[in-house]
């Protein structure tokens, strides 16, 4: 990608937050029912320099109002650069009515790593010690004026199991704030792996919790396709032989 990561020149000071967009619609999920099919949204991956562009501005200001970082004079936030643009990654971008509102990535574990591994690499690494097949979701954020709106998080986080569940992965990692936590074991049957009170690599006011989701334990409401449904039911019979064996 053609856009460097502005540095942060001042870290925000300590100071309550008021949730942003993902916190509010997050919080608004009913786990026992998905949202309805939304005609005038869709997920699809970034393919231009225009769509990435539009990632780096949502993710800017998503992290500016969450007090993770100060305004930047470009208006872009660019985190963890080096995941961005390799083959490894899928950026996946929410556009509504046609504008993009909303963004997330899932990156495979490569040469590059993962981005769980600035701050949690040897929880990482026990993991990969399993032998497992593992990736991180990343940088999930939505624009602010969607307030409460679900229709954007459900619709990016159902996109990105379905890369999972398509790709045979094992378990998939991620990092949120503390206060995400119950939320996501309430949705997605993940189970919390570590917890770092002091903010991560390049951000202030950003405490995380380490998380995986072993995918054959996934909910099956979100398995909304026959593919995904097969695919799945061939993961739990090789996961259930492999605890015979």
């Amino acid at each position: 990608m053609s856009h460097e990561e502005q540095p942060l020149s001042s870290l925000a000071k300590a100071r309550t937050l008021r949730p942003n967009a993902v916190s509010r619609a997050l919080k608004a999920i009913d786990a026992d029912a998905l949202i309805a099919a939304e005609p005038s949204l869709r997920v699809r991956e970034a393919r231009s320099e225009a769509d990435m562009d539009a990632v780096y501005r949502i993710t800017h200001d998503a992290y500016v109002v969450k007090g993770y970082c100060t305004p930047q004079p470009d208006g872009r936030l660019v985190h963890y650069p080096h995941l961005d643009g390799i083959p490894e990654t899928t950026v996946y971008v929410a556009e509504l009515d046609g504008e993009i509102v909303g963004t997330n990535a899932v990156t495979l574990d490569g040469p590059n790593g993962l981005h769980v591994d600035h701050d949690f690499k040897d929880e990482c690494d026990a993991i990969r010690a399993e032998g497992r097949r593992l990736a991180a979701s990343w940088r999930i954020a939505t624009r602010e004026n969607l307030r409460s709106d679900t229709r954007v998080v459900m619709a990016l986080i159902q996109e990105t199991i379905r890369f999972w569940v398509m790709n045979d992965l094992d378990t998939c990692v991620c990092t949120f704030n503390p206060r995400h936590e119950r939320i996501y074991k309430r949705l997605l049957n993940m189970v919390t792996v570590a917890t770092r009170f002091e903010s991560v690599a390049g951000l202030s006011n950003a405490p995380a919790v380490f998380m995986r989701l072993d995918l054959a334990n996934i909910p099956d409401r979100w398995l909304d396709t026959p593919q995904m449904k097969s695919r799945m039911a061939a993961l739990r019979e090789r996961h259930a032989a492999q605890a015979v064996a």
